[in-house]
Formats: structure tokens, sequence, C-alpha cells
């Protein structure tokens, strides 16, 4: 009878674990995107000509030359999904026009043989895949061709990123936006309208900031291109800078940020840079995201869609494994000896029940 009572305590409490298990799996996998989503600003358009920017900074696929551990390929999966689940979610919540990377779209571009680089391209436009969403700019950073701490840029690096990723890419938007890619590294930039056609918003994108940095660099883009907006990424950080006040804000709470870009310029004459924090959880950063940002004339607005901590979600698999595993040392300490009580005294009555000559 205790034997029958203990096997259906252990049917239920292998059940419980189970079900418990797999909640924290939906909602880990699931619902904790839905959560983050929930307390992103929503920016409203209020004319016609309003254009909504998706901003990704340093997604950085992750690569198989640097980390070649036995765990390595389920890491590789984990930060794919993340990125892709985040993606979608940004997507669904904004309905960008234009959707704008911000350079170290790979972690190893810069020393991945021709194979691996298509391997690592295929997954970048996998996790990135948005049929409806055709208005893209990549910007290359360090990690995808090379000249971090002044470290050599092959031709062929360039030329492969290029083609890969720059091929389709938009320069005009509707005939009021004009993107300039800037490459520090390279100390170059695309100067596709000299006359600075007044009726254009002129919008550069950098992997590397700018304003912070000056030198020849900025005093060139500053005469040549006279943007009226900047976005950079590169530190995984997210940050304002506002030149030559050298005026520099963290900007980390969850809110909109509005600006008057044709006043700052005209008004203040002063330049605008918005660094974009990175989308992966691998950069060792806390606060991960997205930036979003919406032009209207010369309007903007701007916020962060920040993310879940994925290796908080990591941390409470391993602390309910723990668990599940102490819980099941303690409960068949617990249940031995009962057993052991019932084992003995059927034992017993069998020699009990024996006749005696």
């Amino acid at each position: 009878m205790i034997m029958a009572s203990l096997r259906v305590v252990n049917r239920l409490v292998c059940r419980g674990f189970v079900v418990l298990t797999l909640l924290l799996m939906f909602f880990n996998e699931v619902l904790i995107y839905y959560i983050a989503q929930s307390s992103w600003n929503s920016i409203d358009c209020k004319l016609e000509n309003c254009t909504r920017l998706l901003l990704i900074a340093d997604p950085q696929i992750l690569g198989t030359s640097y980390d070649r551990s036995s765990h390595s390929p389920l890491a590789r999966y984990d930060l794919d999904r993340y990125l892709q689940k985040s993606f979608e979610r940004a997507v669904s919540f904004t309905q960008p026009h234009i959707i704008v990377f911000l350079g170290d779209l790979l972690d190893e571009g810069n020393i991945a043989t021709a194979q691996e680089y298509k391997q690592y391209v295929q997954r970048f436009k996998r996790i990135y895949r948005n049929k409806q969403l055709t208005n893209r700019v990549h910007v290359p950073g360090d990690n995808d061709i090379g000249g971090d701490n002044g470290d050599y840029i092959s031709n062929s690096n360039q030329r492969r990123f290029e083609n890969n990723f720059m091929s389709e890419d938009l320069f005009d938007y509707d005939n009021h936006l004009r993107f300039f890619k800037i490459n520090r590294m390279l100390l170059d930039f695309t100067n596709p309208d000299k006359e600075h056609n007044a009726e254009r918003l002129r919008i550069g994108v950098t992997h590397a900031p700018l304003l912070i940095g000056g030198g020849p660099l900025l005093r060139a883009v500053i005469s040549d291109l006279d943007p009226h907006i900047i976005f950079s990424g590169h530190w995984h950080e997210s940050r304002i800078f506002i030149y030559p006040s050298t005026k520099v804000i963290n900007f980390y709470e969850n809110a909109v940020r509005h600006f008057d870009l044709k006043s700052l310029k005209e008004q203040e004459h002063s330049y605008l840079e918005i660094m974009v924090p990175t989308c992966s959880y691998r950069m060792g950063k806390s606060k991960i995201g997205m930036g979003y940002a919406v032009l209207e004339n010369y309007n903007l607005s701007y916020t962060v869609l920040w993310h879940p901590n994925r290796f908080i979600l990591l941390f409470t698999y391993v602390f309910w494994g723990l668990f599940v595993l102490c819980s099941a040392i303690v409960y068949k300490m617990m249940t031995r000896c009962p057993f052991r009580v019932a084992k003995r005294q059927t034992v017993y009555s069998r020699v009990a029940n024996i006749p005696q000559f």
C-alpha cells in the first residue's frame, strides 16, 4: 500500500517538474520578447512624409574561429535565434520604411575564409529576412573588413562586403532623404549630393562615432556633406553627441527624445550624432537594443527598443536545473526509508506465517 502511494506521488512530482520546465521555456523563449515589447515607446506619424528608421548596430554574428569549445555550436544557434526573434518583434512594432545596419554585422568577417564568409552571410540574411523590407543600408564595421586599432584593410575584404551587403543599398528615399556612408577606418565617405539640396534631409551613417573624434575626416564631412543627423554604433553604448559643444548624453531611459534638426543646425550651428547600442547579448552589455527613429520634415523623434537580457534567462535554466537535481536527491533520500520499512515488514510477515514443526 505504501509503495503504491509512493508511485503515485512520484508520478505527480515528475509531471509537476515537467510542466514547470515547459512553462519556464515558454517564458524564456517566447513570452519574454512580448513582455519587452510592451515597454517600448510608440512614435505616431503626424505628417504624410513620415519616415520610420529601424537602426541595428553590432549584431556580430558569431563565427567558428575564435570559439572552438564543445558548446560553441549551441552558442551560435542561441544568438542567431535571439537576434531573429528580437528583429521580428522590432519590425512588427515599428513597421519601418528603412532598415539601417551600422556595422559589425559579422564577428569574424575580416578573418573568414571564402567558404566561412559565405556561411556567415547566409546566416545573417536568414536572421534578418523580410521580403517586404527591401529598403536597407549597410555600413561596414571593423569586424567586417578590418581596421580596428590600425589593422590592415584588404581590398578583397572590402569587395566581398560590398558584393554581399551593399550592392543594392539605398541612397535616396522618396526624394526627401539622402544617406551618406562614412567609413572612419578608411577616412572616406560617399558624397552623391555635393549641391546640398535644401529640400533633402541629409543623414550620415557610420560604424565608428564621428563627432567625438574630431580630425580631418570630421572637418571634411561637415564641409562636404553637412549632415543634419549622424547615426553610429561601435561602442555598444547608447549615447547622444552634440558638436561642437562636446556634450555627451547617456541615453538609457525608456523614453522618446525629440530634436528640431533645422533649428539645431541653422540657429545653434551644431551637429547631432546618435550612437545606437548593440543588439547582441554577447557583447557583455547589460542594456541592449535597437534604435527607432521617426523623421517628419526636420523633426526627429528617437527611442531605443530595449531587448531582454539573454544571459539572465540562460542563468534561470542553470538555477532551475540545479534546483531540480537537488530536489530529486532530497526526495530520494526522504522516500528511501519507507520503502525499506515496507520491504522489511513484508519479509517479517512471511517469516511469521511459516508453519512451525
